[in-house]
C-alpha cells in the first residue's frame, strides 16, 4: 500500500505549502505533478510489479480513503478562496483542480467500475466534487463499448487537436448518457443525467449562500481544470487508433492494440497503474493493484505527464504521434 501513497503526499501538500510556505506555494504542488512522473521515466524500467493480494481489501482502503479527503481539500479551499489574495485564490485553483483532475478522477474512475455499491457512491461523490457527474454513465456504459470507433466522443481521431477535441468531447459525452439513461428508462421516469443538474444546482447553491460568488467562482474553476486534466488523460489514451468495420458496419473486437499504455513502474504508483491501459479495457473491473503490462500494445513516448505537456502543444504532438500511429496502421486498410 505504500507503493501507491503518491497521491496522499500531493493532496497533503496543497494546504502545507499554502500555511506554512506562503499562500502561491500551491503552485509547487503542480510542478511536482508534473516533474516527478517525468523524473522517474528516466531512471525506472517499464514493466511489472508483483501485486501482494494476500489481502485485496487493503488496496480499497486507499481508493475509499482518498476520495473524502480530495472532497474534504475541494471543501476547504472554497472556504479559505473567499479571503484568498488573488495569486494564492489562482495558486489554489491550479493545485486542486490538478489533484481532483487526476487523483481524485483516478479513484472516481476505480470505484465506479467496482461493482460495490459504497464505492460506486464514493464515485459518483467524487465526481460530483468536479462537475462531472455524467462520466460514470458515459465511460462505463459508453466508452468501454465503442473505444476507438467514431460513436465514442472519448476517442481522439488521427489529426484532432487537444483543444478541438475537448470542444467537441465534453458536450458529447453528457448527450451520451443522457442518450443511454432515456434508453435505459424507454425515454420515461427517472434519468439519471437529469437527476444530476438537479444536484449540480443545489451544490452551486448552497456554495453560494456559504461562501457566497468567490467561492461558487473557485467551485467551478477548479471543477474545469479538473475536467480538462481528465480529457487530456482521454485524448492521449487512444489517439489515433481505430477498430475497423466489416461490410456491415459492425466494428472489429477491441485489442490490447486500441489504447495507448505507460509501463513505467514508478510513474504507475503515482497513477493507481492506469498507464497499464489496455489490460484496464481487457478487463475494466479488475482492480488497479492487478493491471498487468502487455508488451505488444502501443506506449507512449514520453509516459502520461510527458505526452500531456506535449498535447498541450498540438503541433508538436502531432509531429510526435501521427507518425506513431501510421506505423501501427502500416498495410492496414
Amino acid at each position: 500500500m505504500l507503493r501507491y501513497s503518491g497521491p496522499f503526499l500531493f493532496l497533503a501538500s496543497v494546504p502545507l505549502l499554502y500555511y506554512y510556505v506562503g499562500p502561491a506555494c500551491p503552485f509547487l504542488t503542480v510542478a511536482a505533478l508534473l516533474a516527478a512522473p517525468i523524473g522517474v521515466e528516466m531512471v525506472s524500467p517499464r514493466g511489472n510489479v508483483a501485486a501482494f493480494v494476500d489481502n485485496p481489501r487493503a488496496y480499497r482502503l486507499l481508493v475509499t480513503f482518498y476520495i473524502p479527503l480530495q472532497l474534504i481539500l475541494i471543501g476547504w479551499a472554497i472556504a479559505i478562496s473567499v479571503s484568498a489574495t488573488p495569486l494564492g485564490f489562482v495558486a489554489l485553483v491550479l493545485a486542486v483542480g490538478v489533484t481532483t483532475g487526476v487523483f481524485g478522477m483516478l479513484t472516481a474512475h476505480e470505484a465506479v467500475h467496482s461493482g460495490n455499491p459504497f464505492e460506486n457512491f464514493l464515485g459518483t461523490a467524487m465526481l460530483t466534487g468536479m462537475a462531472y457527474r455524467h462520466f460514470r454513465i458515459s465511460h462505463v456504459h459508453g466508452h468501454h463499448r465503442w473505444t476507438a470507433t467514431a460513436r465514442d466522443p472519448g476517442t481522439a481521431r488521427l489529426g484532432e487537436g487537444f483543444y478541438r477535441f475537448l470542444l467537441r468531447t465534453v458536450g458529447a459525452q453528457l448527450a451520451m448518457a443522457y442518450y443511454f439513461e432515456q434508453k435505459r428508462r424507454a425515454g420515461a421516469g427517472r434519468n439519471r443525467v437529469v437527476e444530476d443538474g438537479f444536484v449540480l444546482l443545489g451544490l452551486c447553491g448552497v456554495i453560494f449562500l456559504i461562501a457566497g460568488w468567490r467561492g461558487l467562482l473557485f467551485f467551478g474553476l477548479q471543477s474545469a481544470v479538473a475536467v480538462i486534466v481528465l480529457e487530456l488523460f482521454n485524448y492521449i489514451a487512444h489517439y489515433g487508433l481505430v477498430r475497423h468495420s466489416d461490410a456491415d458496419g459492425k466494428p472489429e473486437a477491441l485489442t490490447d492494440a486500441h489504447s495507448w499504455n505507460s509501463s513505467n513502474v514508478l510513474a504507475n504508483a503515482l497513477i493507481f497503474n492506469m498507464g497499464r491501459h489496455s489490460f484496464h479495457h481487457k478487463r475494466p473491473a479488475a482492480p488497479f493493484q492487478g493491471l498487468k503490462r502487455i508488451e505488444t500494445a502501443p506506449e507512449l513516448p514520453a509516459g502520461y505527464a510527458g505526452s500531456i505537456l506535449l498535447a498541450l502543444a498540438p503541433p508538436l504532438w502531432r509531429r510526435v504521434m501521427d507518425e506513431k500511429v501510421r506505423r501501427i496502421y502500416t498495410g492496414r486498410a
